[in-house]
């Protein structure tokens, strides 16, 4: 069963990851749009003039918000959060993962895997992805308002290139985009006459984790399942930490537990996709800097 084995990394990563951090996270809410945007969260009122960020920083426990698209939310902030965008107006950003070469080098450099996005019914290849998100986690080198470099100086660590992310909303990322030659117009001439609506939903995790139908599979998720049905409701810091700590151990003891009857019995292709679908929702989950309350 690969799958397992290839899920067992990312998943300890997610763990790892989420402990550069404090007690409070560092946010940008950002307005991408040509109207002032009004936002209340913990009762603070915020007026975001068109096209202009406002730093807030919030503590990790439970918060309110309140604006015209989001409606009257209650979140969370989590211990050891990444911070990163508000996003009020739930819409689209785009993270661009830009390759930095190595000077004088014949190597092709990152390899990076293309994505495909849509923007406005316009398809866009290339390595980024794109979010709508309530709260999009902080990955990135630059923010939407700094320019992404030409070159990088950087120590030598014997590779022949980095890689940094930059930030955009959807609207700046289609004019980089078309900075290239070869892409002028691309967005106009490739745009549906008619599109269809976009409609952008706010993002609730479901309170409970997939189902798996192997019973032995199952015993060893059931941990897994209390611990992230917890979670999703931790409002102390402390308890989120702990709950981290326990979810790392928990991880790894599942993965290995997974593995183990894997190599007794080869699990089906169901029992791996749902081991799949099983671990991307605790990633999702413990990966996040904020979630919208359940």
């Amino acid at each position: 069963m690969n799958s397992v084995k290839k899920r067992l990394i990312p998943l300890l990563l997610v763990a790892l990851l989420s402990g550069c951090g404090d007690r409070s996270a560092s946010y940008s809410i950002d307005n991408p749009t040509d109207k002032p945007l009004s936002l209340t969260i913990d009762g603070k009122a915020y007026e975001i003039a068109a096209h202009d960020a406002e730093s807030v920083s919030l503590s990790a426990g439970e918060h309110t918000m309140k604006g015209d698209v989001v409606g009257d939310i209650r979140f969370i902030s989590y211990y050891r959060g990444r911070g990163g965008i508000i996003n009020p107006t739930l819409g689209d950003y785009v993270i661009y993962r830009q390759s930095f070469e190595k000077v004088n080098t014949k190597s092709p450099g990152y390899q990076g895997k293309l994505d495909t996005i849509v923007l406005d019914g316009v398809t866009f290849e290339g390595t980024m992805k794109q979010s709508d998100a309530l709260f999009i986690d902080k990955d990135w080198t630059y923010g939407v308002d700094e320019e992404l470099p030409d070159s990088v100086t950087e120590h030598d660590n014997g590779l022949n290139n980095t890689v940094h992310n930059k930030v955009f909303r959807a609207k700046d990322f289609i004019a980089f985009f078309e900075k290239n030659a070869d892409a002028k117009g691309y967005f106009e001439a490739n745009r549906p006459k008619n599109p269809s609506p976009v409609v952008h939903k706010l993002t609730v995790l479901s309170p409970t984790l997939p189902p798996i139908d192997d019973p032995a599979l199952e015993k060893l998720a059931e941990p897994l399942r209390e611990n992230y049905a917890t979670y999703l409701k931790a409002k102390d810091a402390s308890d989120q930490e702990a709950l981290q700590k326990e979810n790392f151990t928990l991880s790894m003891a599942f993965s290995s537990g997974a593995m183990a009857i894997n190599d007794k019995t080869r699990l089906s292709p169901e029992s791996s996709s749902q081991i799949d679908a099983f671990q991307r929702a605790i990633g999702e989950a413990y990966g996040s800097t904020a979630l919208v309350e359940p």
